[in-house]
């Protein structure tokens, strides 16, 4: 089938905006009409480096003062007191300094491209790092380590096979691949959810975008049923998880339900977490080894945190099988050559939901959570992509529709939740647990998310210019996108916003005795919108010289609105900025500089105080 290449296109500059270099002459050997492969390989350094100081409004209040919880929940001065009603997301803000590094990598990637004759042909991608900062962290956990410190694994890995069915043209691919479906650039929760991500490699200095995407082994296959109109189909055959950042690493804003979480703190914050490093959360808190701790905290505050900490079950992790779509494109010829689509899957969560058990005794460690993973999400889609001529402009777009999507409830209703089988034992209702999720036994399980309706409306509008322009530059290419997304939340029911550590309910002031403060604002709404901008300039023969050099500016903003979680895609006035260059020897050496600015939002950007810049070399060959 024919089909215009503007949504190639589109993700070429995405990439390029990124800062990946084009691919450098690769090794090649074989007969070209029998076995022949082709080997390229790039090797990178990458140092990143914090440039301010964590933000007060980002760290728990014990972290300041670990006698807090002394002033009196939810008084006067505890809520003047320095620091935010929570210690569950603020180790990785409090273990890089500023100026210190926060990635310092080296890495490797190689991909073999394989062919037999026409028809056959396999790819392997295998990439490996190892980041001198991380891989020594007293605060990271094992488990961190395996993702930040140092790795290497196989990406992609498939075989793949052309041929005509009544001499139409087929191919079917097998084993570790990617499948990228719809027509976004830059925002999540569209149509695009066939892989997983793996988010911390994106955090390594020097690293690639195409390191990140994790391949799924699949059975993938499409067909040209006529020469403007195909389709194409997989089939999972494993699940995969997205990973979030681990606990206590730089991006880190969560200290519990992401790889290396132990446990959940309880009271607001005000009770100083007993380990730093969760690995040491057995041996201390379960095995009552109070001087094993490495907070340098006295016994008495080590023992006090542990009391109050929920601690984690088993990860719940959803089936292998039932993961499945297929897609058709229709190229309308007398529509200007514009390209439409249609989807349709059935997929499991990428991301981890949070449930628990309600406790079983008088202490409240005696309650436990668990993250889980949400099967036969429902998503259909429709997209296109076309080239308006008059102005040189590729314009796409696409709506998605999940009908069964899972939602995070507000982690405080689940919290109060856990806590309600004590109520029986508490005489006075003021110092009850209350939640929106109801009253529960001893022991039993409380499920932590719920399913709604939801829609995403993404338009991206790619324009380059050539020499000529006001900036004397050779090639000027401006990608711009906007996106609009709508959930069907009920009114009765609270779910869960970055930053909101406190319960949207009563508190001490108002008949509440359990909660500290009222939350107000923060929590997701049922619209919610931003838009990503990003530009580059390219310089060729800079000089008379050899050198490509391509300064580039990314802003991101999420205007109005915060999108339920997890991952959601707004959050209210939370704005980025990247500003960087590349400079680019003959294709075969990169050299980059990039500085990051977060800001906006308020305490519910999570990373309003994550600036940070990087400088990263990459050879290929």
């Amino acid at each position: 089938m024919r089909r215009p290449a503007l949504s190639i296109l589109s993700l070429s500059l995405a990439v390029a905006l990124a800062g990946v270099a084009g691919q450098a002459e690769a090794f090649e050997f074989g007969d070209p009409d029998g076995f022949n492969a082709t080997i390229n390989t790039t090797i990178g350094y990458g140092i990143g480096w914090r440039t301010q100081d964590a933000a007060d409004d980002l760290i728990g209040k014990a972290q300041f003062n670990p006698l807090v919880s002394a002033l009196g929940l939810g008084s006067q001065v505890q809520r003047e007191a320095r620091g935010r009603y929570s210690v569950n997301g603020d180790d990785g803000d409090l273990a890089y300094d500023k100026w210190s590094p926060i990635s310092n990598a080296v890495n490797a990637t190689v991909e073999i491209n394989m062919r037999y004759g026409e028809n056959w042909g396999g790819f392997i991608r295998a990439t490996g790092f190892y980041d001198f900062e991380n891989n020594d962290r007293d605060n990271l956990s094992h488990a961190a380590k395996t993702r930040v410190g140092t790795q290497s694994r196989i990406l992609d890995a498939f075989v793949f096979h052309n041929f005509t069915i009544a001499d139409r043209q087929a191919t079917v691919r097998f084993g570790r691949q990617v499948v990228s479906w719809g027509e976004s650039t830059f925002i999540q929760g569209g149509i695009n959810s066939i892989n997983p991500v793996d988010v911390s490699k994106l955090r390594v200095a020097g690293s690639e975008l195409k390191q990140a995407f994790l391949p799924v082994n699949m059975l993938w296959g499409s067909y040209n049923f006529t020469d403007n109109f195909s389709g194409e189909a997989f089939y999972l055959l494993d699940f995969q998880t997205t990973d979030p950042d681990p606990v206590g690493t730089y991006f880190s804003t969560n200290d519990f339900a992401v790889i290396g979480g132990r446990y959940v703190m309880l009271n607001f914050g005000t009770v100083p977490q007993p380990v730093i490093n969760p690995d040491l959360y057995p041996e201390v808190c379960q095995q009552g080894n109070y001087a094993a701790s490495d907070t340098g905290l006295p016994a008495a505050l080590v023992a006090g945190g542990c009391s109050a900490a929920f601690p984690r079950s088993k990860t719940r992790l959803a089936s292998d099988s039932g993961q499945y779509g297929f897609a058709l494109r229709y190229l309308a010829e007398n529509l200007n050559n514009t390209e439409f689509g249609f989807f349709a899957m059935n997929y499991h969560s990428r991301v981890p939901l949070i449930s628990g058990i309600s406790v079983t005794g008088q202490a409240p460690n005696t309650g436990s959570y668990f993250t889980e993973y949400p099967e036969d999400i429902h998503l259909f889609g429709l997209s296109f992509n076309t080239q308006l001529e008059a102005s040189g402009i590729a314009l796409q777009g696409e709506l998605s529709y999940r009908p069964n999507q899972p939602y995070q409830v507000d982690d405080v209703e689940l919290l109060f939740a856990g806590l309600s089988p004590l109520n029986v034992l508490i005489p006075q209702p003021y110092l009850r647990f209350y939640s929106q999720l109801g009253q529960y036994g001893p022991g039993q399980e409380i499920r932590g998310y719920e399913r709604h309706k939801t829609s995403q409306l993404q338009f991206t509008a790619t324009k380059v210019f050539g020499p000529g322009n006001w900036f004397a530059a050779d090639q000027i290419a401006l990608v711009g996108e906007v996106g609009f997304n709508n959930v069907d939340l009920p009114d009765n029911l609270r779910f869960n916003g970055d930053g909101t550590d406190t319960g949207g309910g009563a508190d001490v002031t108002s008949g509440g005795g359990r909660n500290p403060i009222t939350q107000v604002g923060g929590f997701p709404t049922r619209f919610s919108w931003g838009y990503r901008i990003a530009a580059r300039a390219t310089y060729e023969n800079v000089w008379g010289t050899p050198f490509s050099l391509a300064p580039r500016i990314a802003f991101n903003h999420d205007v109005n609105g915060t999108t339920p979680g997890p991952g959601g895609s707004f959050v209210e006035d939370r704005k980025s900025v990247t500003v960087g260059a590349e400079a680019n020897y003959l294709s075969k050496w990169v050299f980059d500089l990039s500085y990051t600015n977060f800001f906006g939002g308020g305490s519910f950007n999570l990373i309003h105080d994550r600036d940070f810049v990087q400088v990263a070399a990459r050879y290929s060959f």
